[in-house]
């Protein structure tokens, strides 16, 4: 079995019913939260750091520059979407009397503390038990938007700058082919006369 096999990430069924669970439950945060992940692929601790500083400022262009591992800052397209949810979050939150100070926390657990890690981590099990799917950890986010990005045949460069990974080989887990593409590009190619 190939290293791509033993990397933990969503299937389009588990990445569907997983958000179906997160939306019947009716936990804005959540949503918006992990709406932000699959659209991100943004790692656990960077998620968990941000603020409404670097959520507004990132709502004006767009885009989110965080800091990540190594202390290397990269900025994050906002797509698809993602940046009309999070400008919905932000006045949810206000509505919900959250705090909206530039260094407040976006994703706030049920004391208005900063979520830690180990809340999302704990969210994410939860969901995957209400989805009735394998339990997948909070990276496994990180390697869907990979994975689907390699996939869809995102360049390598483009993977790799978007995750923040300081090393080409850490990427290419995300294009290395798997047993069934190799045998459907043989099958496609290789037809005798």
């Amino acid at each position: 079995m190939g290293k791509r096999n033993e990397v933990k990430y969503f299937t389009k069924d588990e990445r569907e019913r997983f958000m179906r669970a997160v939306e019947q439950a009716g936990n804005t945060r959540d949503l918006v939260m992990f709406k932000l992940f699959l659209s991100t692929g943004m790692r656990l601790s960077e998620l968990s750091s941000l603020t409404v500083g670097h959520l507004r400022q990132g709502l004006s262009y767009g885009k989110l520059v965080i800091t990540g591992k190594g202390n290397k800052t990269r900025t994050i397209p906002l797509v698809n979407g993602i940046n009309n949810e999070l400008e919905r979050f932000l006045s949810w939150k206000q509505d919900n009397s959250e705090g909206l100070h530039p260094n407040s926390p976006i994703f706030c657990n049920y004391k208005g503390k900063k979520i830690t890690n180990r809340g999302i981590q704990d969210r994410v099990k939860h969901y995957c038990l209400k989805a009735g799917i394998r339990e997948l950890s909070p990276h496994s986010f990180r390697h869907t938007v990979g994975f689907t990005m390699g996939n869809s045949g995102e360049p390598i460069q483009v993977i790799q700058k978007l995750l923040g990974h300081s090393n080409l080989n850490t990427t290419r887990i995300y294009v290395e082919p798997d047993l069934d593409q190799i045998t459907a590009s043989m099958s496609r190619s290789l037809v005798t006369a």
